[in-house]
C-alpha cells in the first residue's frame, strides 16, 4: 500500500477536497499545489509565510483545512453521506478567524491597549441569558453553564451540567439548548442570548443547511426552542462579558453527570454578578 498516495488522495485529490481547495487557494498557489509529492506538500505548506487574508497565515489555513477534510472524510466512510448540504468553506474559514483572533497570533506589532469589559443589562422588559461552554482539555470533560437575568442584573435563574466528554463547540451549543430550554420553561418570552462562540452563532444561524452536519440535530433543537420565543435573538461578545456564565461551566465539574439547576446565584459567583462592575481581561 502506497500510504503517501492515499494520503494525497484523502485530504488533497478527490473531487470534494479539490473543490475546497481550489475555494481557499489563490493563483500563485494553485500551479504546484496539486502536483508535490505528501510529504513535500506538507512540508511547504505548514513552513508557509503567505498571509491568505486579513493578516492570517496560510499555513493556519492549511492545517484547519486538512482536519475538516479528514473529519468529513470519516463521516462519508461511516455514515455513507454523499453531498455536503452546508457551506464547507464558510465553516473553515470562521473556524480559522476564530482561533487566530482568541489566540493574539498578528504579523504585525501593534500598541497594546488595555480595555475592559463588563456585562451589560438588557432594555427594560427583556431578559438577558449568557451561556458558556467548558472543556479540560487534559481528560476531555466538558460542561456548561448559564444565567438568566434581568435589567436590573438581578438572578432569574442559572444552571450547570456535567455533560462527560466532548468537544468545546458541542459543550458551546449544549449551553445554548439548555439555557434556552430553561428560559422556555420559566414562560420568558423577550430574550437576548450572549455567547463567546462565533462559530456556534454561525451554525445556528445556518440550522436549515446543516442536514450532514454531525451537530446538526443539537443545533436544529436549539432554533427550535428559540422559535417558541415571542422575541429572541443571538449574539456574539467577548469571554470578558460572559465571566457568570464562564464560571458556571467551569463548576460542572463538581458534579455527576446532569444539571443543577440554581434558583438563586450561588455564594461563589460573588462579586461577578454586579452590574458595570469593569472585568480585567483574562
Amino acid at each position: 500500500m502506497n500510504l503517501n498516495k492515499d494520503h494525497n488522495l484523502i485530504l488533497r485529490d478527490c473531487v470534494k477536497a479539490k473543490k475546497v481547495w481550489n475555494a481557499l487557494l489563490n493563483s500563485s498557489q494553485s500551479a504546484r499545489f496539486f502536483t508535490m509529492d505528501f510529504q513535500p506538500w506538507l512540508r511547504v505548506n505548514l513552513m508557509s509565510k503567505i498571509v491568505w487574508a486579513d493578516g492570517i497565515p496560510w499555513n493556519l489555513v492549511f492545517v484547519f483545512t486538512c482536519w475538516y477534510i479528514w473529519k468529513w472524510r470519516n463521516h462519508y466512510a461511516f455514515h455513507g453521506d454523499e453531498e455536503l448540504a452546508f457551506d464547507s468553506i464558510q465553516i473553515i474559514t470562521a473556524a480559522v478567524k476564530e482561533w487566530f483572533k482568541t489566540s493574539n497570533v498578528s504579523s504585525t506589532k501593534c500598541a497594546k491597549v488595555e480595555a475592559w469589559f463588563a456585562w451589560e443589562p438588557p432594555s427594560a422588559g427583556v431578559f438577558k441569558l449568557n451561556v458558556d461552554g467548558s472543556r479540560k482539555v487534559a481528560f476531555g470533560h466538558i460542561g456548561v453553564g448559564g444565567v438568566l437575568r434581568d435589567v436590573s442584573g438581578d438572578w432569574c435563574s442559572g444552571f450547570a451540567v456535567n455533560l462527560g466528554k466532548g468537544q468545546i463547540l458541542e459543550a458551546e451549543l449544549w449551553g445554548l439548548f439548555f439555557g434556552l430550554r430553561m428560559t422556555v420553561a420559566k414562560g420568558f418570552n423577550n430574550l437576548i442570548v450572549e455567547m463567546d462562540s462565533a462559530v456556534a452563532i454561525q451554525l445556528v444561524q445556518q440550522h436549515d443547511s446543516l442536514t450532514l452536519h454531525p451537530l446538526a440535530s443539537l443545533v436544529s433543537g436549539c432554533w427550535q426552542l428559540m422559535q417558541q420565543l415571542e422575541n429572541c435573538s443571538l449574539h456574539h461578545i467577548f469571554r470578558e462579558k460572559n465571566n457568570v456564565a464562564d464560571r458556571l461551566a467551569a463548576w460542572s465539574y463538581n458534579l455527576d453527570l446532569g444539571i443543577c439547576v440554581f434558583d438563586e446565584a450561588p455564594s461563589w459567583i460573588g462579586t461577578s454578578l454586579v452590574v458595570f462592575l469593569p472585568i480585567s481581561p483574562k
